[in-house]
C-alpha cells in the first residue's frame, strides 16, 4: 500500500472539517434571523425524517467498503470488482429508499413538510453515485478537501441570494442538495482514476450482504440516537422547541464533526494494519490517535461550556438562549461520543466485532428514548439534552467491556487528568472576563486568547511528548 503521511491526511481532513465546522457558523446565524425559531425547526424536523429514509439507503455500506476495500486496494482487478458490486447494492438500497419515501409522504401528518422533504429526497441519490467510501480508502483527503470548500462557498453566496425572508425555507434546505449534486458529478469523474469502469466482471453480492445488515443494524441504531431528540421534540413541543434545541446542537455538533476526524482520517489504515495483521503499528497508531483526541476534545469541551450563552447570542439571537443549559450538557457529550467512536470503529469493527457495537448502539438508542419520553414533558430541550448524554454514557461502558479483550485502553486514557488539570482553569478566567470586560464579542475573544494560549503554555511546560515532537519539527525547518 502505498502509505501517505498520516499527519498530511489529518491536517487536510482536518481543514475540510473545520470548514463544514465553520460554514454553518457563518450560514446559521444569518437563516436563523431570516428565517426565524419556525422556519428553522421545519428544515430540521424534515431533516431529521429524511435522515430515517437516507440510512437505508446507505445500509452501513460505507463502513464497510472501507474496512475491507482498505485491506485489497493493492490488487486492482479484485479491488475493482469490489468497487462495483458495492455501488450496485447502494444503488438498489436507494432504489427502495425512494419507494418508502414516496409511500411515507402521503401522510396527512407531513403536508406541511412534503416540499421539504422531497427536496432533501433528491440528495439520497447524489450521496449514493458520490461513493465519498472509494476517495477515503484511497485517502484521498487533499481532493476532497478542496471540492468541498469549493461547495461550501457557492452555497454560502446562494445562501444570501436566495434566502430573503422567512417563507424562503425550501430554499434553505435546496442548498444543501446542490453542494452534494455537484460533489457526486465531480466525484463520479475523478473516480476514473481508481476504477476500471468500462471493465466486465463476475459480481458476487451475496457474500457482502450479512456484514452490511449487520453494520447497518448499528448505524440505524446510531441515527435513531442521534435525531430521536429533535423528533421527540417536535412531536411533542412543537417547531420552535426544535428551532431553540438545534441551536444547542449545532454549537457542539461542529465540535463533534471536528473531533470525528480523527478517527474518520485513521480508518482505511486501521483496517488495512489489522487486514495484514500489522499489530504493533496498529496499537502504535490507536494510542497516539486517542491521545491527540483526548488532548484536543477535553479543553474544547470545557471552553464551550465557559462560553455557550455568548455563542449561541451571537451565532442564534436572543430568542434561543433558552437553549443555553442543553449546551453545556450536550458539550460533555462531545468527549464520551468521540471515545465511543474511537472504540467501536477503530477497535471494535476492524476486528469484526459487529455484533457487539449492534447491541451498545441499540442499548443507546432505546435508553435515549425512553429517557427523552420521561423528560422532555418536564424540562424541554434540558431534558432531551440530558436524555442524550445519558445514552452516550450507557454506550461508553459496554463498549469498554469489549474492546479491553482487543487493546490495552488503560494505556490509551494514561494522560487524561493531565489534559483535564490543564482547562479546568478555563471556568476562573471567563468569571474574570466577565467582570472587568464590556461587549459580547470582546468578552468572547479575550477568553478564548487567554484559554487557549495558557492551555499549550501548559502542556509545554510538563513536556506533553506530541507537543514536544511539534516543537522540534518547527524549530528543525526555521534552522534548515
Amino acid at each position: 500500500m502505498p502509505k501517505k503521511s498520516m499527519t498530511l491526511n489529518l491536517v487536510m481532513n482536518g481543514i475540510k472539517t473545520l470548514m463544514t465546522v465553520l460554514f454553518p457558523l457563518i450560514t446559521f446565524p444569518y437563516a436563523s434571523r431570516v428565517l426565524g425559531t419556525a422556519g428553522i425547526g421545519k428544515v430540521e424536523y424534515a431533516s431529521a425524517i429524511i435522515s430515517y429514509f437516507a440510512l437505508l439507503a446507505s445500509l452501513g455500506i460505507s463502513t464497510y467498503a472501507v474496512r475491507e476495500g482498505a485491506g485489497i486496494q493493492e490488487d486492482k482487478e479484485k479491488f475493482n470488482k469490489f468497487v462495483k458490486e458495492i455501488l450496485h447494492i447502494n444503488l438498489f438500497t436507494t432504489f427502495t429508499a425512494y419507494i418508502a419515501l414516496i409511500v411515507f409522504l402521503n401522510l396527512p401528518i407531513l403536508q406541511d413538510y412534503r416540499m421539504l422533504l422531497m427536496i432533501f429526497g433528491i440528495d439520497l441519490l447524489f450521496t449514493t453515485v458520490s461513493m465519498a467510501w472509494l476517495f477515503i480508502i484511497k485517502e484521498e483527503y487533499a481532493y476532497i478537501t478542496k471540492r468541498s470548500i469549493f461547495f461550501q462557498f457557492f452555497s454560502l453566496i446562494l445562501l444570501f441570494l436566495l434566502v430573503r425572508n422567512r417563507e424562503d425555507y425550501n430554499w434553505y434546505a435546496a442548498l444543501w442538495v446542490i453542494s452534494s449534486g455537484g460533489a457526486a458529478i465531480l466525484n463520479l469523474w475523478h473516480s476514473r482514476k481508481f476504477v476500471d469502469w468500462k471493465a466486465k466482471h463476475t459480481y458476487e453480492y451475496r457474500k457482502h450482504l450479512k456484514p452490511i445488515l449487520l453494520i447497518f443494524g448499528t448505524t440505524l441504531a446510531a441515527t435513531i440516537n442521534t435525531s430521536i431528540d429533535k423528533t421527540m421534540l417536535g412531536a411533542m413541543l412543537g417547531d420552535s422547541v426544535v428551532g431553540i434545541y438545534t441551536a444547542a446542537v449545532k454549537l457542539n455538533l461542529a465540535i463533534s464533526i471536528l473531533m470525528g476526524t480523527i478517527s474518520a482520517t485513521i480508518l482505511p489504515r486501521v483496517s488495512y494494519y489489522v487486514g495484514n495483521g500489522l499489530k504493533r503499528e496498529y496499537e502504535k497508531l490507536m494510542k497516539s490517535s486517542v491521545d491527540i483526541l483526548l488532548m484536543i476534545s477535553i479543553p474544547t469541551v470545557v471552553g464551550m461550556i465557559c462560553t455557550s450563552d455568548i455563542l449561541i447570542l451571537l451565532f442564534s439571537g436572543k430568542s434561543f438562549l433558552s437553549g443555553t443549559m442543553a449546551a453545556n450538557i450536550l458539550s460533555v457529550r462531545v468527549v464520551i461520543e468521540a471515545v465511543n467512536k474511537i472504540i467501536a470503529y477503530q477497535v471494535c469493527i476492524p476486528y469484526k466485532k459487529d455484533k457487539e457495537v449492534l447491541f451498545s448502539t441499540t442499548v443507546g438508542a432505546v435508553s435515549n428514548f425512553v429517557a427523552n419520553l420521561v423528560l422532555i414533558p418536564i424540562v424541554g430541550v434540558t431534558g432531551a439534552a440530558t436524555a442524550t448524554l445519558l445514552s452516550e454514557i450507557i454506550m461508553f461502558f459496554i463498549l469498554m467491556r469489549y474492546a479491553r479483550d482487543i487493546i490495552k485502553l488503560g494505556v490509551m486514557f494514561g494522560r487524561m487528568p493531565s489534559y483535564i488539570m490543564a482547562s479546568i482553569w478555563f471556568f476562573v478566567v471567563r468569571w474574570g472576563v466577565n467582570a472587568s470586560v464590556q461587549g459580547t464579542f470582546l468578552r468572547l475573544f479575550i477568553t478564548v486568547s487567554i484559554c487557549v494560549c495558557g492551555y499549550f503554555a501548559i502542556l509545554l511546560l510538563i513536556k506533553n511528548p506530541y507537543l514536544q515532537e511539534y516543537k522540534t519539527r518547527i524549530f528543525n525547518r526555521i534552522k534548515r
